[in-house]
């Protein structure tokens, strides 16, 4: 199976425009959670598959950039995030040593997408200072829940593409925080969010591009056809659809020794 650098043209104009729709859509969670956990002055930071930059940045904001680590598997957007100071490494979660020790680590959107995700949650812990937090956040879909027919087939669809290509399991941020008890943390609590999809919306846009992103590999799955895949692209931009189909999972834990 590829990774997602491997599966995703990231210098493309296209995917920096999907990337900045999400950051749009997701950074409000995200912050909001960095501030829940009280990230402030003194912390020391890494942010796992960075994308852009967004929620590094913001940690940044918080503990000074020089206290800030920000990874990924393509570091093409991260530059100017060392004029922060935040230090940027090209880096392999399941593969590469440590970066160091933190006191807060956080993942979005990563670890769902990695074929071995309790080797991932396990060497992040590893990574924590004692008392240190990680913070995971995990999407998941309800395509049973969609209010229009092509819309639940294109995310089921999608759903299949990514499992078959990348080995996301679409159903692994509905089982947090139990992989961080698993992994020995205390203190564990999750917390589900599902804006609304309204067609238009950077959420709905968002969507799109994403199945856009997936191209042929949706139609190989069998699962519905060009008609069905041009009808739920229609939904995404027509301002009467509304959907609550896409759950973001946030779940955190501490390190207590």
């Amino acid at each position: 199976m590829s990774q997602w650098h491997e599966f995703v043209d990231t210098l493309a104009t296209t995917e920096h425009e999907r990337m900045t729709l999400m950051e749009r859509v997701f950074d409000p969670i995200s912050v909001r959670n960095l501030d829940r956990l009280g990230v402030g002055p003194g912390w020391r930071c890494l942010e796992v598959g960075a994308g852009g930059g967004s929620v590094a940045r913001a940690m940044a904001e918080r503990v000074g950039g020089r206290n800030v680590v920000a990874t990924d598997l393509s570091t093409i957007l991260l530059g100017p995030l060392t004029e922060l100071g935040v230090t940027v490494l090209r880096h392999d979660v399941l593969v590469d040593e440590a970066p160091g020790t933190f006191d807060l680590i956080h993942a979005r959107y990563v670890v769902d997408h990695l074929p071995d995700r309790e080797t991932a949650i396990r060497r992040l812990v590893s990574w924590l200072k004692p008392n240190g937090v990680l913070l995971i956040e995990a999407g998941t879909t309800l395509p049973e829940l969609s209010s229009r027919r092509a819309t639940k087939l294109a995310m089921e669809a999608g759903n299949a593409a990514l499992a078959t290509n990348l080995g996301t399991d679409n159903s692994w941020a509905r089982t947090l925080p139990g992989p961080l008890w698993a992994a020995g943390l205390t203190g564990c609590a999750a917390e589900a969010t599902a804006p609304p999809v309204i067609g238009g919306s950077p959420m709905a846009t968002w969507l799109r591009a994403s199945y856009q992103l997936l191209g042929d590999k949706i139609l190989d799955t069998g699962l519905l056809g060009r008609d069905d895949l041009d009808a739920a692209y229609a939904s995404y931009s027509d301002p009467s659809f509304v959907d609550y189909t896409w759950l973001t999972v946030s779940a955190w834990g501490r390190k207590t020794s």
